[in-house]
């Protein structure tokens, strides 16, 4: 449901208009003091908004009429399955291809069928390693025990240096570890160093794999961009069963497509807001927010929470910039009393540039707390009030930290830092319309934020400090985990960084065990919190993908969006790649 339908909630019973407060800022501004400010000189945006409210929707082919048939068919390709082996690689594959919640029932079925097999699997690390790694992130109770067989007086046994296939799949269950399991630790240690040392004399297919797996594993990575990347490489396989790539195909553009909607009505939006111009200081970033949010969640029927939460991010992108370049000290104090007050009337003491930002997220929030209310029969305003507070909070503390040069301890830096990701405000707008209504409510009268929210943040923290230290240190921006980290311990950057990198690991168990362990909250839930932990490290491998987003985080997005999977011949690619050019802002 578009939110454009939901005016005139009793929601906004003590909160005027989202046109009124545009009204107030024009009339009420009054002229600023000349004030020393900073600039982070960052690169324009990269998208031309013109093209992409133009988009087109409906360009799918004619092969899209027998896509019922084609799902009908990969169900029956489930259910016939009876070799354990070969159920869970097909259960891998649907997953890897970004089309496993088509099959919830199904997968499960299977699953649940062979979740006593390990028996089976005890010659076959390949098979042993995939078996305990599905069945854990699918919420069945496993043991890291069921690897004692491939062990030798407690360490790996050196048959398995040789079996490269084996030890990418020993790698990829490694990091479903939760806290204690120090085995599935010496897995990672022990597939790591010998895929590394096999890696010259392989094949450029099963090198490419490798590469791809070292550098993020399968249980780091955004699904819709495995998928995206799966349907390239099973392409090449031709042993690969063709009904299913067929179906990812499909299922892949289909989405799309609806995505490509979304990024029509998000232009019209921010131009609307016109905060980009506004805020000339601040990076506009719109298409890469879209991208972030569609890695919380991509499947076609949350649109609305997509949209939410690319509409919060970039406010947040905006608001950080606000906080961490633009404004004085004494300025942040008011914004941040504002925030808490949540009116018109705080809005008058706030400086002229202050005002459209404020006024545009007391509108935004405002219109969604309608659209829930709406849809759902609850009134979520209370709750986000709270998070965006809470967040100009801690990005006050950081400020605090930049104006009066100081260092924190890593867990005081920490212990904000979570926080001021932004990752718990973008979370709660998820959580409001994920089709759990009674969770939702519940943990909006908690006081604390649940620790998946937390943990989740934390990595959000982590991958940006990895990208930004270098950028921000130049800058005499607050400190990064990374300086605190080294001025806590004396040490220099590159062993500060593999320290941020270890916590990371040690970060990621939590998760594993709030997911999939305790399992606190429904699956929808844990899966927005990881998935947003997991596009965190995406938009932040090799740079920073919303400071300065590079020519291959361009390509990302075109792949995601712009460019279909179904494309099946040359002439075609480079036609999609011209068109995905076009809308490049010159």
């Amino acid at each position: 449901m578009a939110m454009a339908t939901c005016f005139g909630s009793p929601v906004a019973r003590s909160q005027s208009r989202g046109s009124i407060l545009a009204r107030n800022v024009r009339c009420c501004a009054t002229p600023e003091q000349t004030t020393l400010r900073r600039s982070a000189n960052y690169q324009p945006n990269s998208w031309d908004y013109n093209s992409l409210e133009s988009l087109k929707t409906d360009h799918l082919s004619e092969s899209q009429v027998n896509y019922e048939t084609v799902k009908q068919e990969v169900k029956q390709l489930i259910q016939k399955e009876t070799e354990p082996a070969k159920k869970l690689r097909l259960v891998d594959a649907i997953q890897r291809l970004g089309v496993a919640y088509h099959f919830d029932g199904e997968v499960m079925e299977v699953l649940g069928s062979i979740s006593k097999s390990e028996s089976a699997f005890k010659d076959d690390v390949l098979s042993m390693s995939l078996h305990f790694r599905l069945l854990r992130e699918n919420g069945f109770s496993v043991s890291q025990d069921m690897f004692n067989s491939f062990l030798d007086n407690g360490t790996f046994k050196p048959v398995l240096q040789k079996d490269t296939k084996g030890l990418l799949s020993l790698y990829e269950a490694s990091f479903l570890a939760f806290e204690g399991e120090e085995l599935l630790d010496k897995a990672r240690v022990f597939s790591s160093k010998h895929l590394t040392e096999t890696k010259p004399a392989l094949s450029p297919y099963l090198k490419g794999k490798v590469d791809h797996t070292l550098e993020l594993p399968l249980h780091w990575r955004a699904p819709r961009l495995e998928a995206r990347w799966s349907i390239d490489q099973y392409e090449r396989d031709d042993a690969f069963e063709p009904k299913l790539l067929q179906l990812a195909k499909l299922d892949f553009d289909r989405v799309q497509a609806v995505h490509q909607g979304e990024i029509g009505r998000m232009s019209r939006w921010w131009r609307d807001a016109a905060l980009g111009e506004k805020l000339t200081f601040a990076r506009d970033r719109l298409i890469e927010c879209f991208f972030y949010a569609t890695g919380i969640v991509f499947e076609p029927h949350l649109s609305a929470c997509r949209e939410i939460v690319t509409k919060v991010f970039s406010l947040i992108v905006h608001l950080d910039d606000v906080y961490d370049i633009y404004g004085t000290y004494e300025e942040l104090v008011l914004f941040t009393d504002a925030m808490g007050k949540w009116s018109l009337d705080a809005m008058q003491e706030l400086p002229e540039y202050m005002r459209p930002i404020y006024a545009t997220i007391l509108d935004t929030t405002n219109e969604w707390s309608q659209h829930v209310l709406k849809v759902d029969g609850w009134d979520p305003l209370p709750w986000l009030k709270t998070a965006w507070h809470d967040l100009c909070k801690a990005f006050l503390t950081e400020a605090k930290w930049h104006f009066g040069s100081t260092i924190p301890s890593l867990n005081d830096y920490i212990e904000n830092g979570w926080m001021s990701s932004s990752g718990p405000l973008m979370l709660h707008h998820t959580f409001t319309l994920l089709g759990e209504k009674a969770t939702a409510q519940a943990l909006a009268k908690q006081e604390n934020y649940p620790s998946i929210v937390r943990t989740c943040s934390m990595i959000f923290r982590l991958c940006n400090d990895s990208a930004t230290h270098s950028a921000e240190l130049e800058r005499g921006d607050a400190p990064s985990s990374i300086a605190c980290y080294m001025r806590e311990n004396g040490v220099n950057e590159y062993e500060a960084r593999l320290a941020m990198h270890n916590m990371t690991i040690d970060v990621w168990k939590k998760i594993n065990m709030d997911a999939f362990g305790t399992k606190p909250f429904p699956r929808s839930f844990a899966d927005a919190s990881m998935n947003l932990a997991r596009i965190s490290h995406c938009i932040y491998q090799g740079g920073d993908g919303l400071g300065a987003p590079d020519e291959e985080k361009k390509k990302l997005i075109k792949k995601l969006f712009l460019e279909p999977a179904g494309a099946n011949d040359d002439k075609t690619f480079s036609e999609e790649g011209a068109f995905a050019k076009s809308l490049e802002s010159s």
